[in-house]
């Protein structure tokens, strides 16, 4: 299972840049339990894609979310808290990476049918991880599945080339009064597209539930 980022930003691109050089190694494809759980401060939510809440957040997972705000709220002093070993999703994903001749690692997750979780967003959560943002209220919105695509194209960070990511998707779900439910999300950022403070210009960050 892939390692997770706690925190806004967690996992890959829109736009994949499908250029590398005659050096490039070939494409290599295979699959991987990747589950994702990110917030969206804009609508007050947490998704949880291809894991449930209930498995995700094991007392181990909790542990480790609430040393981490202990730990920020400390004054990052000493260690970053030691991770957990996170539970793997439910179903396989397709995952595709391409090494660049500079050595890039440009990489694609796509899914479909995934389980799929929305959550309502604690009033005073930190954004630190799905666990402890959605503990207080503790009210699922809906449940249904999604679609997801999320790309990256320099993983490792190498700095050859500008590093755009972002992720994208759809989810169809129901709420405990048995209505449809349908969420949309985007996210897209490139390192490169900077305006003059230092705030992304190129930056897009929306979400829709209807």
């Amino acid at each position: 299972m892939l390692s997770r980022v706690i925190g806004l930003c967690a996992a890959a691109v829109l736009v994949m840049s499908a250029s590398a050089t005659a050096l490039a190694a070939p494409p290599a494809k295979t699959t991987d339990t990747f589950d994702f759980e990110f917030p969206d401060p804009n609508l007050r939510l947490v998704a949880f894609m291809n894991i449930d809440r209930e498995t995700y957040c094991t007392p181990e997972v909790v542990a480790f979310e609430e040393a981490v705000i202990a730990w920020e709220e400390g004054g990052e002093v000493g260690d970053f808290p030691e991770l957990p070993v996170f539970p793997d999703g439910f179903d396989p994903v397709s995952l595709q990476e391409v090494e660049t001749g500079q050595g890039a690692v440009v990489q694609l997750f796509k899914g479909s049918g995934l389980h799929f979780e929305l959550w309502e967003m604690d009033a005073d959560a930190q954004l630190i991880g799905p666990c402890t943002d959605t503990d207080d209220a503790m009210h699922l919105i809906g449940t249904g599945t999604a679609a997801f695509v999320a790309n990256d194209n320099d993983i490792g960070g190498t700095g050859t080339r500008g590093n755009a990511f972002g992720h994208r998707g759809m989810a169809t779900l129901v709420d405990e009064g048995g209505n449809t439910l349908r969420y949309t999300w985007r996210f897209e950022v490139n390192s490169r597209c900077v305006a003059p403070n230092d705030e992304p210009r190129c930056l897009i960050d929306t979400s829709r539930l209807t």
